[in-house]
C-alpha cells in the first residue's frame, strides 16, 4: 500500500513537472508569436513607405509639366507689360515661387534614384539646408524654429550627397516628431579635433527627450516607440548604417523632458598624409 502511494506521489511528481514545462514552452510560444506579428507589421510597413517614395517621384515627375506651363505663361505674361507696370512684382514673385518648386521636385526625383554610391567632395552645411528645404512645410506645421550655428570656412568631406540628405533628412524627422507642441531644433557644425581631425554636426530637439532603457535600443533596426503606423523602426537605424559608411560616428544623448541630442563626426579630406581610399580616415 505504502509502495503504491510513493509511485502515485512520483507519478504527480513528474506530471506537475511536465505541467510547468508545458506552461513555460505555451507562454514561450506566445512570445514568439506575438514578436513575429510585430515583425510582419513592421516589414508591412516598410514596403508601404517604399511604395510611398514611388509614388512620391511619380508625383514629382506629372509636376514638372504643369510647373514648366505656369513658368512659360508668367514669362510671357512680363514680356507683354512695361517695365515700370506695378504688376511686374507679382509675376517676379510668382516666377520665383515657381523656381522654387522646380527645385524642390529635382531634390526629390535625384533623392528617389538610388543606384550606386557616388562619393564626391561635399559641403556638410549645404545638404543640411537641402534637407531642410525639403522638410520646411513639417517644421513650419509643427512650429518649429530651426537655429543655425555653422562655424565659417568649414573643410569639405567626402560623401555621397545623396545619402547625406537621407541621413538628415530622418534626423530632422525624428527631431519634429519629438516636439508635436512645437519648440526648437538647434544645428550645430563645426571643426573637430580628436585623433582623426573632422567635421562634426551637433543636432539637437527640444522634445520629450528619450527613456534611459531606450537610449541605446534606438539605432538597432526596427525598434520604435512611436505609435503604430507611425514609424518603421529603421530611421535610425539607416543614420547608423551611413555614417558608418562614411567612416563616422554617431552618438545620441537625452534627457527625459528636456530633449535630445545627436552628435555625428564626419573624417574631413586630407590635404596630404596617409589616407584611406576615399581620401579620409575612419574615426574611431
Amino acid at each position: 500500500m505504502e509502495e503504491t502511494l510513493q509511485r502515485n506521489r512520483l507519478l504527480q511528481e513528474e506530471l506537475d513537472a511536465t505541467n510547468i514545462g508545458l506552461l513555460a514552452l505555451t507562454m514561450e510560444l506566445e512570445e514568439k508569436n506575438e514578436e513575429v506579428q510585430s515583425i510582419t507589421q513592421q516589414l508591412w510597413q516598410v514596403a508601404r513607405m517604399v511604395t510611398m517614395g514611388e509614388l512620391a517621384a511619380s508625383i514629382a515627375h506629372e509636376l514638372n509639366n504643369p510647373l514648366a506651363t505656369v513658368s512659360l505663361r508668367v514669362e510671357s505674361l512680363a514680356n507683354k507689360l512695361p517695365p515700370e507696370d506695378p504688376k511686374q512684382k507679382a509675376l517676379q514673385i510668382i516666377s520665383q515661387e515657381v523656381e522654387r518648386m522646380g527645385a524642390l521636385v529635382k531634390k526629390l526625383l535625384n533623392f528617389s534614384r538610388r543606384g550606386q554610391r557616388k562619393v564626391t567632395t561635399v559641403d556638410v552645411c549645404r545638404e543640411i539646408e537641402h534637407a531642410l528645404e525639403l522638410i520646411y512645410y513639417q517644421l513650419r506645421k509643427n512650429r518649429i524654429t530651426v537655429r543655425r550655428d555653422y562655424q565659417a570656412e568649414l573643410p569639405l568631406i567626402h560623401a555621397d550627397s545623396q545619402e547625406l540628405l537621407q541621413l538628415f533628412l530622418n534626423l530632422f524627422t525624428n527631431a519634429s516628431d519629438a516636439m508635436p507642441q512645437g519648440g526648437t531644433l538647434t544645428i550645430r557644425v563645426y571643426e573637430g579635433h580628436t585623433d582623426t581631425d573632422c567635421v562634426a554636426i551637433e543636432i539637437a530637439d527640444t522634445g520629450m527627450g528619450i527613456q534611459p532603457d531606450d537610449l541605446a535600443k534606438v539605432m538597432d533596426p526596427f525598434f520604435t516607440t512611436k505609435p503604430v503606423g507611425k514609424g518603421t523602426g529603421l530611421g535610425l537605424s539607416i543614420c547608423r548604417h551611413i555614417v558608418r559608411e562614411h567612416q563616422g560616428l554617431i552618438t545620441i544623448a537625452s534627457e527625459v523632458g528636456k530633449g535630445a541630442t545627436v552628435f555625428i563626426k564626419l573624417p574631413m579630406i586630407k590635404e596630404s598624409g596617409h589616407t584611406s581610399s576615399q581620401g579620409v580616415s575612419p574615426l574611431k
